[in-house]
C-alpha cells in the first residue's frame, strides 16, 4: 500500500478544512440562508416558473460543452444554438397557458412572467406567436426541408383556393335562385283572400315574418303547484335580475321589474380566474433572540419571588408583537414546631425532661389572583408599556403573561394565506379569513360562514380599516363574481373606494348616507325574496339550495361591509339599526353576512340589539375599559398596543384571543383590483337594491297621536276640568314622559282645545268645562 504524496495530502486537508468551515457557516447563518433561499425561490417561481428546469438543463448542457468540447461553440453551429434557445422560449411560452399549485406559494403560472411576456395577454395571439417561434426553429435547424415543405403548402393552397372559389359561386347562385322563387310564390299568395284571412288570424304578416307582440307580464307562481329548484330560479330570478349592475343614484334605484336574462353557459362562467397568493407581497417576520426571552423569564420569576410568589416559567411562545410566558404557580411554604409524639400519642421528652420539638413544613398553592395583582410591578420590572395576564390560558393549567417584544414584526397577508391551516379551512369554506398570528406565534384563521357576522371596533389608527381590507381581499381571492357579491358602504369615502370597478360589486361603493339607508333596505328586500325562493324549492339554507344546481343557476353569497357605523347612526339611527338587525337576525340562511366596523364603540352606536346578533367581534386598541366592555363584554382591549394588535372573540370561544392582525399594503390592493379589472368574463345577474315602500312609521313619526286615541281623549277630558293646561300637568296626571306630553299639547292646540302660548308655560283652555260624551258627539 503506497503512501499518499504531500500534494495529495495537502489537497485532502484543504478540502476537509473548507468543508468544516462551510458546515459551521451554514449552521451559524442558517436563518439568513433560509431567507435568501426563500427570496430566491420566490423570485425564480414568479419570473420563469417551471421554465427554470428547461433553462437549467440548457445551462448545464452549455457548461458541459465548454468543459469537454469547445469546438461546438464555433460559428458553424450557430444555427444549432439559435434553435436551442428558441426551443427554450417555446417551452416557456407553452407553460404560460397552465396554472399549478405549489405548496407554500399557492397558485402560480407555470411559465412565470417570462412565459407570459412570450405568450402575450391574448391566448389566440399567443398561439400565433408560439407557432412563429416553432417555425423559426424548423427554419434554422433544417432550412432545406422547411423550404421544400413551404413550396408544397403553396401549391396545395393554390389548388384549394381554386376549388373553394368554384363551390362558393355555386352556393351563391343557388341561394339567389331560391330567393327569387320564394318572392314569386309570396306575390301569388297575396291575391288569395283565404290566405289573407289565414295570415290575419295567425297574426302573421303577408311578408312571412311574425308580427311582433308586446311582452306579457310573467304569470304568478301558484302555491298549489310543486316546482323544482331550477324552475323556481328561472321564474323568480328572471323577474328580478338583469345582465348588468346598475349604479346607485340619489333619484332612483334599479327597477324591480327587470327583463329576463340570457342563459350564461357554464364554460363562460369558469373563465373567471381566481388570483393566487403570489400576487401579494411576501415578507419575513422578525423574532426576538432566545437569550432575551430567557432573561425576561428570569426577571418574571425573580420579581414575583420578591413578593413571596413562587412561579416557574414553563413555556415561552414568541409571537410577532408579544411573547407569551406560561407560568406554573408554585407553593407558599410555612413551617411550625410541634411536640414529637409516640405512636400511642405520648409526648417524647429529652434527658432534661423537656418535650422534643420538631419542625413541620406546610405547603399551599399560590393563588392566581396574587399573580394578577402584581401586574403593575411586573410591568415596572420589565420596563414594558403594558402587560396582559391571561389566567388561565384556555385549555392549559398555566397562567399566561403577554410581554411586548422590543422589535415588533409585521404579519403579511400572504404569509397566512400560504399556511396549511388556511388551506385546510379553505377546502371546506370559501369565506375563510386570514386574521393574523396569535401571541404564541400560532396562525389565526376563521370562517365567516360560521361567525356568521363580524363586528370590528377600535380607536383611530389602531388597524380597523386594514382589517376590513384584509377581509375583502380574502373573499375576492377565493371567490368569483358568480359565487360571492359585495356591497361596500364607506361614509369616509377613502377606505373602500379603491375597490370600485371589480366585478364582485353589486353597485359602486356607497358613500352617501341616504343611499346607504336605501341600500340596506334593498338588501332586506333581497333577503325576504331569497326566503320565498327557498320556500318554493323546499330548501332550509343556501347550501341546500345550491347543492344540486349548476353554477349559472346558483344563489350567490352577499357580503355587506360597513366601514364606519357611527357616522351612519348619527345621520339615520332608526333606519340603519332596524336594517342591520333584520339582516343579522335572518341573513345567515340566505347567504348574507355583515362585516361592520366603527371607531366609537359606545352604547349609542353599538346598541344591545346589534351586539346580540353579532357573536363574533374584533376589538383593536380602545382608550378605556368602558369601551372594551361595550365591544367585548370584558376588559383587556385598553391594554393593546395598536397597529394591528387586537382581541378576537370567536362565536364558540370562552375568552377573547389576542392576535396580531395581517397587514395589506395599498399597492397590494391596487394589484388585486387591476387583476380583476383585466378579466372580461360574463357578469352575474344584478340584484335590485330598490327597497319596498316603507310601511313602518319613521323615527320622527313615532310619537304621532291620532285624535281618536284613548290617551288623546283622556287629555281632552283633563282639559275640561281646568282653565289652564301645562305639559307638566299632563305628565303627572296621565303618567307619561315629557316628549309624549309635549306632543299631546301640540295636538290639542291643533284641535282647538287649548290656545297658543310660549314653550314651558301653561296655556288657556278654550272649550270650557263640558263632558267627554258631548265632545265625542
Amino acid at each position: 500500500m503506497g503512501l499518499i504524496s504531500t500534494s495529495k495530502r495537502n489537497q485532502i486537508l484543504f478540502i476537509g478544512i473548507f468543508t468544516i468551515i462551510l458546515i459551521i457557516s451554514i449552521f451559524y447563518y442558517q436563518s439568513q440562508i433560509a431567507n435568501i433561499y426563500s427570496a430566491t425561490k420566490e423570485t425564480i417561481l414568479s419570473t420563469v416558473g417551471l421554465g427554470f428546469i428547461v433553462i437549467s438543463v440548457w445551462i448545464f448542457f452549455l457548461i458541459a460543452i465548454i468543459a469537454k468540447k469547445r469546438s461546438l461553440l464555433s460559428l458553424r453551429f450557430l444555427n444549432f444554438w439559435v434553435a436551442s434557445i428558441s426551443l427554450c422560449l417555446l417551452i416557456c411560452g407553452v407553460f404560460a397557458y397552465f396554472q399549478i399549485h405549489v405548496p407554500g406559494h399557492g397558485e402560480i403560472n407555470m411559465g412565470g412572467s417570462f412565459g407570459l411576456a412570450i405568450k402575450g395577454n391574448s391566448d389566440i395571439l399567443g398561439t400565433f406567436r408560439l407557432a412563429a417561434v416553432a417555425l423559426l426553429i424548423g427554419c434554422v435547424s433544417t432550412p432545406r426541408k422547411m423550404w421544400h415543405l413551404s413550396y408544397i403548402l403553396y401549391r396545395l393552397s393554390k389548388r384549394l383556393s381554386k376549388y373553394l372559389f368554384t363551390v362558393l359561386a355555386i352556393i351563391t347562385s343557388g341561394t339567389i335562385f331560391r330567393g327569387l322563387r320564394q318572392n314569386e310564390a309570396i306575390a301569388n299568395l297575396e291575391d288569395s283572400p283565404n290566405i289573407r284571412n289565414t295570415y290575419s288570424q295567425k297574426n302573421i304578416s303577408v311578408h312571412g315574418a311574425p308580427t311582433p307582440k308586446l311582452p306579457q307580464p310573467p304569470k304568478p307562481i301558484s302555491n298549489d303547484t310543486t316546482h323544482t329548484k331550477l324552475s323556481t330560479v328561472k321564474q323568480i330570478e328572471g323577474q328580478l335580475s338583469s345582465s348588468k349592475s346598475v349604479p346607485l343614484t340619489k333619484t332612483a334605484f334599479p327597477s324591480t321589474q327587470l327583463p329576463l336574462q340570457k342563459q350564461i353557459p357554464l364554460g363562460a362562467i369558469k373563465s373567471w380566474q381566481i388570483p393566487g397568493a403570489s400576487l401579494l407581497t411576501p415578507g419575513t417576520a422578525a423574532q426576538e433572540p432566545q437569550m432575551d426571552q430567557s432573561g425576561t423569564a428570569r426577571i418574571i420569576e425573580r420579581t414575583l419571588g420578591e413578593y413571596g410568589i413562587e412561579v416557574i416559567v414553563k413555556e415561552i411562545k414568541p409571537g410577532p408583537v408579544v411573547t407569551m410566558f406560561g407560568l406554573v404557580p408554585g407553593w407558599i411554604r410555612r413551617s411550625r414546631q410541634v411536640k414529637e409524639q409516640k405512636p400511642d400519642g405520648t409526648i417524647i421528652n429529652d434527658a432534661n425532661g423537656k418535650p422534643i420539638m420538631k419542625r413541620i413544613e406546610e405547603k399551599t398553592r399560590v393563588k392566581v389572583d396574587s399573580i394578577v395583582a402584581r401586574e403593575k410591578d411586573l410591568a415596572l420590572a420589565l420596563a414594558a408599556p403594558s402587560l396582559r395576564i391571561e389566567a388561565p390560558i384556555p385549555g392549559t393549567s398555566l397562567v399566561g403573561i403577554e410581554v411586548p417584544n422590543a422589535r415588533p414584526a409585521i404579519v403579511p397577508l400572504r404569509s397566512i394565506m400560504e399556511t396549511n391551516d388556511f388551506h385546510k379551512m379553505k377546502e371546506t369554506s370559501k369565506l375563510t379569513l386570514a386574521l393574523g398570528k396569535g401571541s404564541g406565534g400560532d396562525v389565526a384563521v376563521a370562517d365567516l360562514a360560521k361567525m356568521p357576522h363580524l363586528l370590528i371596533a377600535g380607536s383611530t389608527g389602531s388597524g380597523k380599516s386594514v382589517c376590513m381590507n384584509a377581509v375583502i381581499a380574502c373573499i375576492i381571492m377565493q371567490n368569483s363574481p358568480w359565487e360571492t357579491r359585495l356591497l361596500l358602504i364607506d361614509p369616509k369615502r377613502v377606505e373602500l373606494t379603491p375597490y370600485n370597478g371589480i366585478p364582485h360589486l353589486l353597485t359602486p361603493v356607497v358613500v352617501e348616507v341616504d343611499l346607504a339607508v336605501h341600500a340596506l333596505k334593498g338588501m332586506v328586500r333581497e333577503m325576504l325574496r331569497r326566503y320565498r325562493i327557498m320556500e318554493e324549492a323546499g330548501a332550509r339554507n343556501i347550501e341546500g339550495f345550491n347543492r344540486d344546481l349548476p353554477s349559472n343557476n346558483r344563489m350567490s353569497r352577499i357580503i355587506i361591509c360597513v366601514d364606519e357605523l357611527a357616522d351612519l347612526m348619527m345621520a339615520a339611527a332608526y333606519d340603519i339599526e332596524h336594517s342591520i338587525i333584520r339582516l343579522a337576525q335572518l341573513g345567515r340562511a340566505t347567504g348574507i353576512h355583515l362585516v361592520v366596523a366603527t371607531q366609537r364603540p359606545s352604547v349609542n352606536v353599538v346598541t344591545g340589539l346589534i351586539k346580540a346578533n353579532f357573536p363574533s367581534r374584533i376589538s383593536f386598541a380602545v382608550p378605556s375599559q368602558v369601551d372594551s366592555r361595550t365591544i367585548l363584554d370584558a376588559v383587556g382591549a385598553e391594554k393593546l398596543l395598536g397597529r394591528g394588535d387586537m382581541l378576537f372573540q370567536p362565536p364558540d370561544g370562552p375568552k377573547p384571543r389576542r392576535i396580531q392582525g395581517v397587514y395589506l399594503a395599498d399597492d397590494e390592493i391596487e394589484q388585486l383590483v387591476i387583476y380583476w379589472k383585466r378579466q372580461n368574463g360574463p357578469l352575474p345577474p344584478s340584484i335590485s337594491l330598490e327597497p319596498e315602500e316603507d310601511k313602518d312609521v319613521s323615527n320622527n313619526k313615532h310619537f304621532e297621536i291620532d285624535s281618536s286615541d284613548e290617551l288623546m281623549q283622556q287629555a281632552i277630558e283633563l282639559a275640561t276640568h281646568y282653565n289652564r293646561l301645562s305639559t307638566s300637568l299632563l305628565q303627572r296626571r296621565l303618567r307619561i314622559g315629557y316628549p309624549r306630553a309635549a306632543r299631546l299639547m301640540d295636538t290639542l292646540e291643533d284641535e282647538g282645545v287649548i290656545g297658543p302660548g310660549e314653550s314651558g308655560k301653561s296655556r288657556e283652555v278654550l272649550i270650557g268645562k263640558i263632558s267627554k260624551s258631548n265632545l265625542e258627539d
